[in-house]
């Protein structure tokens, strides 16, 4: 079930960022054509900071991919599903090998 809210918030960026090319080809109605764009490059600038973050943080543990890195750069927090289940997996790996 979270995989499926997973796609379908994918296919709704994916539909934002549609818009945001759409505005830049071809006029939209009224105050859209010029906040669209605006907002793009913002939701950009978060992302890739995002994917910056998450690159650096687990390089220490594990190479981010560039498929990767372009999937947190488009999607956000909703294309690190493959790097979560990574993480998750060291973190139980390493709570069994702890002494208890």
């Amino acid at each position: 079930m979270k995989r499926v809210f997973n796609l379908l918030a994918m296919g709704l960026i994916l539909f934002f960022w549609f818009g945001v090319l759409v505005s830049l080809i071809t006029p939209l109605p009224s105050k859209l054509n010029s906040f669209l764009p605006v907002c793009g490059v913002i939701v950009a600038l978060f992302h890739w900071l995002q994917a910056s973050m998450i690159k650096a943080a687990c390089k220490r543990y594990f190479a981010i991919s560039r498929a990767e890195f372009i999937g947190v750069l488009i999607f956000g927090v909703f294309g690190m599903m493959e790097i979560r289940l990574r993480l998750n997996a060291l973190i139980e790996e390493a709570q069994r090998s702890q002494p208890s």
